[in-house]
């Protein structure tokens, strides 16, 4: 069974994604900044709007897992920091009303 990470502290947010989610028939854990080890995970979904996720540092230990997919959504996609997220291991970036509609399509292929 292929594994979602979330990386999102709004409650709101974190239940509508993980709903979206939940017909892909894979696992799904809620983790913190102070994560130990997602070697064992396909996908992660990173709100960049808090600032424990859209640091260099947290982006940097998650990269380390080449076999992850990252995405990433923040409330307004502006190219420069686009550019850093992309740069520190985000294979993709959406906005906040983009990572809703899109997710379940985006999940499919990264968990192919």
């Amino acid at each position: 069974m292929k594994k979602i990470v979330l990386f999102i502290k709004n409650f709101q947010k974190a239940a509508k994604v993980s709903e979206k989610l939940a017909a892909l028939n894979a696992e799904i854990q809620f983790l913190g900044p102070n994560f130990d080890d997602v070697s064992d995970c396909s996908l992660a979904i990173i709100d960049l709007n808090e600032s424990d996720f859209s640091n260099s540092d947290f982006l940097r230990k998650l990269n380390t897992n080449s076999n992850i997919f990252i995405v990433g959504y923040v409330s307004k996609v502006v190219k420069k920091s686009h550019d850093k997220f992309k740069y520190e291991g985000c294979n993709m970036i959406l906005s906040n009303a983009s990572i809703l509609k899109n997710i379940e399509r985006i999940a499919r292929e990264a968990l192919r």
